[in-house]
């Protein structure tokens, strides 16, 4: 799998990562399908908005193209919006088990920044902090989507 899991940024819990929750056995053994409930969370700010469980980024309720590195970037800032997180710590988190440089880090966050239009306009949203690392500055607020799967055997 490519980066971090795609579901530890997007649920409170409800972590299945070996199994499909939408099955369990039944008396004989078999499995079934059933229904299932989560909480899903969903990010906005500015004009945008993130749900980081479907890897949906939208801009005025358009879909972006993001790639898949600088995806789980965004997730990672807009999750600590206000907060100054390591280049170390997104290196590890994005690429894990895999020694990157920062340019590959850099060259990341650059097509992060040209998705969101950053700086232009005036908006900032992702800030270099020289020697740190990076800081999301703009405003975040969360949602709380009701994710519901439900399928018959």
């Amino acid at each position: 799998m490519n980066g971090p899991d795609q579901r530890q940024f997007a649920t409170e819990g409800f972590h299945s990562y070996d199994h499909d929750p939408t099955r369990e056995r039944g008396r004989d053994g078999r499995r079934r399908r059933v229904a299932v409930e989560a909480i899903v969370q969903a990010f906005s700010f500015g004009r945008f908005r993130i749900v980081p469980y479907a890897r949906l980024l939208e801009r005025a309720g358009s879909p972006i193209s993001l790639s898949s590195r600088a995806f789980d970037l965004l997730c990672i800032l807009v999750s600590r919006p206000g907060e100054i997180v390591s280049k170390g710590e997104l290196m590890a988190r994005t690429w894990p088990d895999v020694t990157v440089e920062e340019s590959s880090l850099r060259f990341h966050i650059t097509q992060l920044r040209r998705a969101l239009g950053d700086s232009q306009g005036g908006e900032r949203y992702v800030v270099n902090v020289p020697g740190r690392g990076y800081c999301f500055v703009a405003g975040v607020s969360r949602e709380v989507l009701p994710f519901e799967q439900s399928a018959r055997e």
